[in-house]
């Protein structure tokens, strides 16, 4: 502009008033043309005359007109947040922001802005409900990261019905006032599956799935699941099951299997194939949109495990020199007769953060998924204790003893706390009787600090104790108990935990048949699956209750289980650990598995009777309600004894018994009944036939009780071990117990006060032992060859035979 066109000053105008009167000018340089502030302020001066200062700009242009060139972070969270919802859909999004177009690139800086925060694992705090919420409070452990994703998606209820809830990333998304959304694209143009998405989409996608991560890894799942449609949800949580089978694989074959588990040789091509097709309207994209639906090619889920056992047989240590890996290629992952040992180069942390960054693991591309892998990953890696910790976690559900062992010690070099893991109650709620018994629970009781001693973390966050938790396995295992019969809080359950790993070694959550099974979107194992109390699970609930009695577990702490209030005065009644078993035993009498004939229960009886101070401990409790029958209209518990508890079962339940769980039943009360008519005091010296009074009491450990005036419960305890160590039913045909362990015969002789009656006994198949059942020289875990005179055992099929170390606590250094 000339010189001559300066408009003349409005000297006649008010200062103040020719804001106005300049308005239209000073809105098209500062908000349309982004002039700097110093460039308008020479523009007035020289075209108009207006002289002002910056301060006085500044003032007028925000506080007054509220003029902003910058667009506040709060519009455009609102922006991203109703771009995102649209992303989703495959729309593109233009918005203004007070009747102007929003640069499209500022949105994409802020978005990337925000995606860029970095985050950490966590697995305690606020996050803990909505845990609870979407998986349960049946599980072990505390609220968890990885541990918990141990099944696919049509198994996880709750999955499913989280469609019925509100999602933040869902329209209605409410919108400002100032702010207007629209769509890119004329109306009468159809967006194609070849139309790509635009960057403002692609970074708001990004976003998304960053957030999505960042609440993944927060432990904010039920945030998560809500964030998602149902699409989302099947494909991260199938991917994240897969993670959990690949972590569990590794964990149980580290050291000796195939180095790297992939998706190909861990099956998922096979088990779990997922097929995307999405609408024609759907752009290429992050994660899969609404409109993409999921095809699944399924195993035949009709296949069941076999109905025969495995087993473990306890050895003696042997030292031996390894020899040296020489198959680079590494072993052929269908043929474990191929695996060899191999030396470990990287750490099984390292290892399973690895196949996080790497995806190899999965079918499932990372593109595919509705959140981000990459952040995942680097939270992993930014959070070693918390990862350490979860991968303690899968060593134990492996039952891989070494691995145990050496995450154990670092644990404790390291200062992890790993009490809200709760590991004692994992490793025996995923008990492995068949490949490692009790030696997973020594080994952790050996090796954590002393602040995370079995004493310290006995009980769990629903108030059961370690041998609360054998017992479910034993009722999760045998019987078609539910989760809500044993713990009113486990009503909504359909599951226990730990149901994957089948205590005698029949199947466990690698097998086909589990993996059919939870592929056809069943959540709990079917009772045709389970078979009676047998000689493999009973030994291992055995060695378990000396494992945690040795390690100094207070055994006659309350039981959590069977839990109830009087209705009328409030009372609590909770039942002690020898009631809790007599339950137990009730359970598998009354809905346990064809055949069963209580010989578990028993041996778990006299397991307990050794190891507990007193026995005759009476509890507050309702028979009437503990049954399952109507509620009484007055107050009716009382103080009753574990041996009160057997008698009161009334004829009306027990006459509806089989045959042999009559036997039984009826055994069981017998040997609580000499246990605690007999019982002798803490300090009384045990005497044998075999032995001097010198000797006999060497045998016996400071923390056992279970020294008894009768000598017939200790032949029944030495007689019960030697069954455990040397039969199991081998075919269809075969009887539960050997020939040498009648029920019944020994039935008889206790009801007429005689020596228990009882083929090891009378052929004269044992060794030596003390009244207390104790065999020569034997500290803890009996060996076959501790108990017999000669060899007759029918454990000879080595395909169903794992050989175990002895515990540690058991190995004379």
């Amino acid at each position: 502009m000339e010189p001559s066109a300066v408009a003349a000053p409005r000297s006649n105008v008010p200062f103040s008033a020719r804001w106005e009167l300049l308005k239209p000018d000073l809105e098209r340089l500062y908000l349309d043309e982004k002039r700097k502030l110093s460039e308008i302020i020479e523009i007035m001066k020289w075209q108009h005359g207006f002289d002002a200062s910056q301060t006085q700009y500044k003032y007028q242009f925000g506080r007054k007109w509220g003029w902003r060139k910058n667009i506040p972070s709060s519009k455009k969270a609102a922006i991203c947040e109703r771009g995102q919802s649209r992303a989703a859909l495959g729309k593109s999004t233009v918005a203004q922001y007070k009747g102007k177009d929003i640069d499209p690139k500022k949105l994409r800086r802020y978005a990337k802005t925000v995606a860029r925060r970095e985050t950490t694992l966590r697995t305690i705090g606020e996050s803990a409900g909505q845990q609870d919420r979407l998986f349960g409070l049946s599980l072990p452990f505390g609220n968890r990261i990885f541990l918990n994703w141990n099944m696919p998606y049509g198994a996880l209820g709750p999955l499913q019905s989280g469609a019925d809830h509100p999602s933040p990333f869902e329209p209605p998304v409410s919108t400002p006032s100032d702010v207007s959304i629209m769509t890119t694209p004329p109306a009468d143009i159809t967006l194609s599956p070849r139309d790509a998405p635009s960057p403002l989409s692609v970074a708001l996608k990004r976003k998304t799935a960053i957030e999505r991560a960042h609440l993944f890894v927060q432990g904010k799942h039920g945030d998560l699941i809500r964030s998602m449609n149902g699409a989302e949800r099947r494909v991260m949580s199938t991917w994240l099951y897969q993670f959990w089978l690949f972590s569990f694989r590794t964990a149980k074959y580290w050291g000796w299997g195939p180095r790297d588990w992939t998706a190909d040789n861990l099956g998922f091509t096979t088990h779990e194939v997922p097929t995307f097709t999405s609408s024609p309207h759907t752009p290429n994209a992050i994660a899969p949109s609404p409109d993409m639906v999921m095809d699944w090619s399924l195993e035949d889920t009709a296949q069941k495990p076999s109905p025969f056992c495995h087993w473990s047989i306890h050895v003696e240590e042997v030292i031996y020199e390894r020899m040296p890996f020489t198959n680079p290629a590494g072993p052929d992952p269908s043929k474990d007769g191929s695996w060899t040992e191999w030396p470990e180069t990287t750490s099984f942390e390292e290892k399973l953060r690895n196949c996080l960054e790497s995806n190899d693991f999965s079918n499932i591309k990372a593109d595919q998924l509705p959140l981000a892998v990459p952040q995942i990953a680097r939270a992993a890696k930014s959070s070693p204790n918390e990862f350490l910790e979860e991968s303690l976690g899968f060593a134990i559900m492996g039952g891989n003893e070494d691995l145990v062992e050496n995450l154990a010690e670092k644990a404790r070099k390291d200062r992890v706390d790993i009490s809200g893991l709760y590991p004692y109650h994992l490793a025996t709620s995923y008990l492995g009787g068949s490949k490692s018994c009790c030696n997973v629970l020594d080994v952790l009781c050996m090796s954590l600090p002393f602040r995370f001693r079995i004493r310290e973390l006995y009980v769990n966050r629903l108030g059961h104790t370690v041998l609360d938790t054998l017992m479910i396995a034993i009722l999760k295992a045998h019987t078609s108990t539910l989760p809500g019969d044993v713990d009113d809080a486990l009503k909504r359950e359909s599951h226990f935990p730990g149901e994957e790993i089948d205590i005698c070694g029949r199947w466990d959550a690698d097998s086909d048949c589990y993996r059919a099974l939870l592929a056809s979107g069943k959540s709990s194992v079917p009772f045709e699956w389970k078979h009676k109390f047998c000689h493999t699970s009973v030994q291992a609930i055995c060695h378990c209750i000396e494992t945690i009695s040795n390690h100094g577990a207070n055994l006659s702490t309350p039981s959590g289980l069977f839990l109830r209030y009087c209705s009328h005065c409030g009372q609590k009644l909770q039942l002690l650990p020898l009631h809790a078993l007599v339950l137990t035993a009730f359970q598998l009498a009354q809905l346990g598995c064809e055949g069963e004939d209580l010989f578990g229960p028993v041996a778990c009886l006299l397991c307990l009777l050794k190891v507990l101070d007193n026995p005759h401990a009476s509890a507050e409790i309702s028979v009437q309600i503990l049954l399952g029958g109507e509620q009484p209209s007055h107050c009716c518990h009382e103080k009753v004894t574990p041996l009160e508890l057997v008698k009161k079962v009334p004829a009306s339940i027990t006459d509806k018994w089989p045959h042999r769980a009559k036997i039984g039943w009826q055994v069981f009360c017998h040997v609580l009944r000499i246990a605690l008519e007999t019982r002798a005091s803490p300090d009384c010296e045990c005497e044998c036939d075999d032995y001097n009074d010198e000797t006999a009491g060497d045998y016996h450990t400071d923390n056992e009780y279970g020294f008894w005036e009768s000598t017939h419960l200790g032949h029944i305890w030495a007689a019960t071990q030697t069954e455990m160590l040397t039969y199991r039913r081998l075919e269809d045909d075969d009887t539960w117990t050997s020939g040498n362990f009648d029920m019944a015969d020994l039935l008889k002789s206790l009801e007429a006060g005689m020596q228990p009656s009882i083929g090891f006994i009378k052929k004269g198949l044992m060794k030596p032992y003390c009244k207390c059942g104790r065999f020569d020289d034997v500290l803890h875990i009996a060996l076959r060859e501790d108990t017999t005179v000669s060899y007759f055992s029918n454990l000879e099929n080595w395909n169903r035979t794992t050989f175990i170390n002895i515990p540690s606590r058991c190995r004379v250094e």
